[in-house]
């Protein structure tokens, strides 16, 4: 889960629109906030992800749901306002269901609050820094399964283990680079590449992004890398540009 900035709401959902939405919801239970312009804000405000699990949003599995933070039946006339409304896939809409923030118990909502103040990794789990069963974080991982071993668990894992293969394939080259006294500097585009490569993986639009950024910003060869290209100075500002945007996303590993 990653911070998100909520633009502002789109320009057809005036106070009239609204209102009649509203009524029409109350009238008749039509899904009136499945609008369009509505569906693709929310996407692009998530980078066409689940705002909660990080997963691509877009096949059939996958369907994006508009998420009322303030459940659609409980609150009805909250149905279409704005900041009430998050992009979210089946599932996570399905395991938030009606919990009323309000009465039980509050869980983090990524277009307000900043995950990182709540969640941290261990062992490839996500984790609450309080772990109270009443506590925000812990409420909004058991709530929404975020550490399910089948749906999310497994595939986070085989992300990561692809990308330290591919890692460590780039250290053994950068090693070797550093070592060359012939002033040759071979495999250093490859060496760029791939770890332009691998820090797209924790760019704000990828998959599992907070959990990438996490993976590839502690691991050792990581950062003897990043170390070796910097003393060589071929570390770019483009690399510099996408470890920063990584750095923003990272979540800690301790409580």
């Amino acid at each position: 889960m990653i911070k998100l900035i909520r633009p502002d709401k789109p320009i057809e959902l005036t106070p009239e629109v609204e209102n009649q939405l509203v009524k029409e919801f109350k009238e008749n239970g039509n899904p009136v906030w499945r609008k369009k312009y509505i569906v693709d804000t929310l996407k692009k405000m998530s980078h066409e992800k689940c705002c909660y699990c990080e997963v691509k949003l877009g096949t059939q599995s996958r369907e994006m749901q508009v998420e009322h933070f303030l459940y659609k039946d409980g609150y009805p006339d909250e149905v279409v306002s704005w900041d009430n409304l998050l992009p979210s896939c089946r599932q996570c809409n399905s395991n938030k269901g009606t919990h009323d923030i309000i009465k039980d118990g509050e869980i983090i909502n990524p277009s307000v609050d900043d995950p990182r103040e709540y969640l941290y990794l261990k062992q490839y789990m996500i984790r609450s820094k309080n772990n109270d069963l009443d506590s925000k974080g812990r409420r909004t991982v058991d709530l929404l399964d975020l550490n399910n071993r089948s749906r999310l668990v497994t595939p986070r894992i085989e992300i990561a283990d692809t990308m330290c293969k591919k890692l460590e394939d780039i250290h053994e080259k950068a090693i070797a680079l550093s070592k060359r006294t012939d002033g040759k500097q071979y495999n250093k585009t490859k060496i760029l590449n791939g770890i332009r490569d691998i820090l797209l993986m924790a760019q704000s639009d990828a998959e599992y992004s907070a959990f990438m950024a996490t993976i590839i910003m502690t691991d050792e060869d990581f950062i003897e890398t990043k170390n070796i290209l910097i003393k060589l100075k071929l570390w770019s500002e483009e690399l510099d540009m996408l470890y920063k945007n990584a750095e923003v996303l990272k979540l800690d590993t301790n409580k």
